[in-house]
């Protein structure tokens, strides 16, 4: 009897028993373009949450300022809106600012819901309006509590 010797078989026939040189090359080829899409993405992602970030402790006085200014208005001047206005002016113009005073002023609404000026000596609605360096604004109405 004549004993087989198991002979190797071409490489087409072949068991796969890892990857050729080819799918190596072709998936690192597919990864890299792939990852040229992507970085672009993550990178202007991460760009708006550290500007976000960053702006946020000035948001955060600018609304700190307006409580301060709501507490004022809530507990010394509930019904006293002129001593109100006087008392946000100073605080405006200590030095360093306490914040960003970009306007104060009387409204008044007409029928339609409307903004007006009101009349001289009709000061019921005082509206103002606080601000920081980054260009944010906040605006509050106030009215006399009864």
């Amino acid at each position: 009897m004549k004993s087989r010797s198991h002979k190797s078989r071409p490489a087409l026939f072949r068991s796969p028993s890892g990857f050729t040189l080819i799918e190596v090359i072709a998936t690192l080829s597919l990864s890299a373009v792939l990852m040229a899409f992507l970085l672009p993405l993550i990178a202007s992602g991460l760009q708006g949450s550290r500007s976000a970030l960053l702006r946020m402790p000035e948001t955060n006085n600018l609304r700190t300022e307006m409580d301060a200014v709501w507490h004022l208005y809530r507990t010394v001047y509930p019904n006293d809106l002129p001593a109100l206005s006087a008392a946000i002016d100073t605080a405006a113009a200590a030095d360093p600012p306490t914040y960003l005073l970009l306007d104060k002023s009387w409204v008044d609404f007409d029928v339609n819901g409307a903004e007006s000026i009101p009349p001289p000596g009709t000061e019921n609605i005082l509206r103002v309006t606080l601000g920081n360096s980054q260009g944010e604004r906040l605006t509050t109405y106030f009215f006399p509590i009864p």
